[in-house]
């Protein structure tokens, strides 16, 4: 064996964790002011809002999203981000689908997920599709 011989060792590129690529869909979301359907819900439950809209400010510190009525604006201090696909179910729960987009898991425990495709109309839950509880 010759100690003479140098080992090469390469630079490697640093990887991009999820949440830096979660942070840039949302960045690259508002810049081409695409419409997204959204899920927002309250980690003790009695609220789960969804809809449409755009995100008009973005920062490290909270978005605004315009939902055309009306808007929300989001504190993400101590959020968590994700781009795994998110699994919904139709309101009756016989089917349910894959939904590629972001998830935030916000510092008071909340929830909320973008996504730039179409979701399928019975998966996100509105007054005209939940069942009636007898």
């Amino acid at each position: 064996m010759n100690s003479n011989v140098a080992t090469l060792k390469l630079a490697g590129v640093p990887a991009v964790s999820r949440a830096e690529e979660s942070q840039a869909k949302l960045r690259e979301w508002q810049r081409a002011g695409t419409l997204l359907s959204f899920v927002y819900a309250r980690s003790l439950g009695g609220l789960l809002q969804t809809g449409h809209g755009r995100i008009v400010a973005l920062s490290d510190t909270g978005l605004t999203l315009d939902a055309g009525g009306s808007s929300l604006f989001v504190v993400l201090l101590d959020a968590r981000y994700d781009d795994s696909p998110q699994i919904f179910f139709t309101a009756t729960l016989s089917g349910h689908f894959r939904v590629p987009g972001v998830n935030i898991s916000l510092g008071n425990h909340d929830w909320l997920f973008f996504s730039a495709d179409q979701v399928p109309k019975g998966v996100m839950l509105s007054r005209d599709n939940v069942p009636k509880l007898r």
